[in-house]
């Protein structure tokens, strides 16, 4: 019994191993994901209130990226007409949500947290959607002017441009202790596009005050001209007296001049 033992160790230690697997024959390249896709709802984080939505056009190359977050008490839900204009030109949009609205400094910081959270979410899962991580503008109204300021920011050339609307309200300049949006132009800050609805100075108007005012967007446009990069700058204001008040009027455009779109 025990020489028998023996054998049955002896074949096994020395049985051929031709038809072991090699690791690398196992891998498989994931092919590019052409098909257009829209997809909502989908989880960058295990908190309920991180969540984005994905509108992906058809393509054979990775796709741009236009980032949109919304206005106080708004949600990720945006126009037809947006996109289609967007993905017509072969640009993925991606309409993320945080915290709903923003009142409070641990507001702030936690959305700030859950744009970081967000963005990563995106370069993780690049491959996946087939998007170009490279090639990317950040846009937000109001509230999300605010949670994607810092990002859009740093320096970062895979940021091509920044569209706000609305941008950095009243409030965001009541604690320069905290925070001044000013402080985050650097010479590397992106061409940034700013549309408001009303007019210059609006925020201490006696009769209709509105705290989008387009002299916060002049500041940031001041700060852009000591850096001499003024001309990366634009600022559209008074669309609320005009016939077409659409907030995404001038993105397609802006989209155009900073990104590379696929051919």
């Amino acid at each position: 019994m025990n020489m028998l033992i023996c054998m049955l160790i002896l074949v096994a230690c020395g049985s051929d191993d031709s038809n072991d697997v090699n690791p690398d024959e196992n891998v498989i390249d994931q092919e590019p994901f052409t098909e257009a896709l829209e997809e909502k709802g989908i989880s960058y984080g295990p908190e309920s209130r991180q969540f984005l939505d994905l509108y992906k056009p058809a393509s054979e190359c990775p796709t741009p990226i236009y980032f949109d977050a919304h206005p106080n008490g708004g949600d990720t839900e945006l126009p037809s007409s947006l996109i289609e204009s967007l993905n017509g030109l072969g640009i993925t949009i991606i309409a993320w949500e945080s915290l709903t609205s923003i009142n409070t400094p641990d507001d702030l910081n936690t959305g700030w947290a859950d744009a970081e959270l967000m963005f990563q979410w995106v370069l993780d899962n690049s491959q996946t959607y087939n998007l170009d991580t490279t090639n990317i503008v950040i846009g937000g109204s109001s509230r999300g002017s605010i949670l994607s300021w810092r990002y859009g920011h740093r320096v970062n050339p895979n940021i091509k441009g920044l569209y706000m609307y609305n941008a950095l309200p009243a409030g965001v300049w009541e604690d320069p202790e905290s925070w001044i949006p000013t402080e985050d132009v650097q010479p590397d800050s992106p061409p940034v596009s700013f549309v408001y609805r009303r007019e210059p100075g609006c925020s201490t108007d006696p009769i209709d005050p509105d705290i989008h005012d387009p002299d916060f967007g002049f500041a940031i446009v001041e700060a852009y001209e000591d850096l001499n990069i003024g001309d990366r700058t634009s600022l559209v204001h008074s669309i609320g007296e005009t016939d077409n008040t659409d907030r995404f009027q001038f993105l397609e455009d802006f989209a155009i001049s900073v990104l590379e779109l696929c051919e």
